[in-house]
């Protein structure tokens, strides 16, 4: 969208979900408005401000704006980082930019500039099981950071941060006031998320966080709401309480059949993701949004209650970290013990046997341990056959603060390279593909800001997680839902390597002319081929990443 002068120009992708109180600011400041549309919002707001216009923003969003009065291209990045910016610069005086690496692809190509495999971040996906931002599988192809603007006036392109986010000072409320402050934050956050010129309906899992969100829709208003509910098969199917729960808040509940085709699925992600991405609920994810893409175009979600309140187990192991620590030297016995027992990651004795091995660890291993638990640098020392390469740890030292809790330095952590990196790109791409719309209430700047700077206390005490939140909706949602274990969201992994992708590991990681081969060794992939190696890791999803990484390498025709 272009000003009435033509002199600026607006490319956005993403909502602004404040435009109407924005609008009604610009209004009496004097500005004319010929549509109601969020990008016109954006681009008077611009006109207005200047590049401090950012700060003013609720919302997801990457957007580029031509500036022809001072020959100048701005770009901006919301603060979570829910919606992707690729930028290079491929000569002095070029800059190249989209949201997409498949939509930056041929711009490169027009610019006669290879798209060469960066190595780093092949090692660095080998950890973490995803591409850590700021950077890409590419080298010189840069996602902007969350939070961050950068403006462009023809050979330097400058980043400026705009907003970070901080866990101290911790807020002076008393508990009861805390709550009544989540709750508060919590229903304008949905209510925002709410305006829509199209359907729109909420993901209702039977966790507390998607819950919260169908519970606020209501209070919000909404009379009509559609929530809709994914029925998978196993022990992990949280169908039956959603259900019961849209039940208890009087509205219309969809259970989705969740019948997914995993050879297809992994080929599906390998395409649309553009990176090698090994978060195999990506599969389930995308076919997630295809079904609810049949009865709505916009849905909200619980994404961000854990990262925001502290919901992960391991944040109850990092507070109890400090009392555990004298019992280190007992961790690496006491972690294979454990592990004989721990057929499933996500049983008692699946995260007792992390713990325990996480213990005898210093912080970065540690953090890689009780999260992805893929390869960590004392395994690539022997394992990786490409080029010298940083070890990954340093992105968990790059997040790490003085004077921050356990529980606030884990949580930090998680911000800046699992929710950014993993969970988000997880979120945006899967529901991109089936052009449907995720919204996330708990990822507002408002909510998150509140969640962070609470007391430890208010958030994990002993092994009871996101206590603040169970506290303050008690009394308004089922005890099943409030009191609820959190069971994740993950797949047969072990089976389908077993079973339909069998066929495609043995084609691909077992020939001796695999790709992947040329960045790990042959004794990593076949013992990892024949379950004799790294058993007590994530072994599965290691084999599950090399998997994917060989379909990308193949499908980018790397030689």
């Amino acid at each position: 969208m272009s000003s009435p002068d033509g002199k600026v120009t607006v490319v956005f992708n993403g909502e602004i979900y404040n435009y109407r109180e924005l609008a009604k600011q610009l209004t009496g400041e004097g500005h004319r408005f010929q549509t109601t549309s969020d990008t016109e919002v954006l681009l008077k707001l611009y006109e207005a401000r200047g590049m401090a216009c950012v700060e003013e923003l609720h919302g997801m969003f990457a957007f580029a704006v031509h500036d022809g009065r001072r020959n100048s291209l701005f770009l901006a990045r919301d603060r979570m980082g829910k919606k992707p910016l690729y930028y290079c610069h491929p000569t002095r005086d070029s800059l190249l930019f989209a949201s997409e690496l498949k939509g930056l692809a041929p711009l490169c190509r027009a610019a006669q500039m290879d798209l060469r495999v960066r190595d780093q971040s092949i090692y660095d996906y080998l950890s973490f099981g995803v591409v850590p931002q700021p950077n890409s599988i590419y080298e010189g192809v840069h996602c902007l950071p969350p939070g961050n603007t950068a403006i462009w006036e023809g050979e330097t392109l400058t980043l400026q941060e705009y907003w970070s986010p901080s866990y101290e000072p911790k807020s002076e409320l008393d508990y009861n006031e805390a709550q009544a402050e989540v709750r508060l934050r919590l229903h304008e956050a949905v209510r925002l998320r709410l305006r829509s010129d199209v359907p729109l309906g909420v993901l209702l899992s039977g966790g507390l966080d998607s819950s919260i969100v169908a519970y606020e829709s209501v209070q919000a208003g909404v009379t009509d709401l559609q929530t809709f509910t994914i029925a998978t098969p196993g022990g992990l199917d949280e169908s039956g309480v959603a259900s019961r729960t849209a039940h208890t808040l009087g509205v219309e509940n969809t259970v989705l059949p969740l019948e997914v085709d995993p050879l297809a699925g992994v080929q599906a992600v390998v395409h649309h993701y553009d990176q090698p991405f090994a978060d195999s609920s990506a599969i389930p994810s995308m076919q997630i949004a295809r079904l609810a893409r049949q009865h709505v175009t916009v849905v909200l979600n619980g994404d961000g209650g854990d990262e925001v309140f502290a919901g992960y187990r391991r944040y109850a192991a990092a507070t109890l970290m400090p009392t555990s620590q004298r019992l280190a030297h007992l961790s690496a016995p006491a972690a294979k013990a454990l592990s004989k027992f721990a057929s499933n990651r996500r049983t008692p004795f699946g995260f007792a046997a992390r713990f325990a091995s996480g213990l005898g660890l210093d912080g970065p291993d540690r953090y890689l341990a009780w999260g992805s638990d893929l390869l960590r640098e004392s395994d690539k020392d022997w394992a990786w056959q490409g080029q010298g390469c940083h070890p990954s740890e340093r992105l968990v030292g790059a997040h790490a603060t003085a004077g921050l809790s356990s529980l606030d330095q884990m949580v930090a952590t998680d911000v800046r390279l699992n929710l950014l990196s993993d969970l988000l790109v997880k979120m945006d791409m899967a529901t991109m593909a089936s052009s449907l719309e995720a919204r996330s209430p708990f990822l507002d700047q408002s909510v998150a800001e509140l969640g962070w700077h609470l007391p430890v206390s208010y958030r994990v005490k002993g092994f009871s997680t996101k206590r603040i939140l169970r506290d303050a909706y008690r009394e308004a949602l089922p005890d099943e839902v409030v009191n609820g274990s959190k069971k994740g969201f993950e797949v047969p992994l072990a089976a389908w390597l077993a079973g339909p992708l069998a066929e495609i590991i043995h084609d691909t990681l077992g020939s001796p002319n695999a790709k992947v081969r040329a960045y790990v060794s042959a004794e990593l992939i076949e013992g990892l081929l024949s379950s004799t190696l790294l058993e007590d890791r994530n072994d599965k999803t290691i084999l599950y990443s090399l998997l994917v990484l060989e379909l990308w390498l193949t499908q980018q025709g790397v030689s």
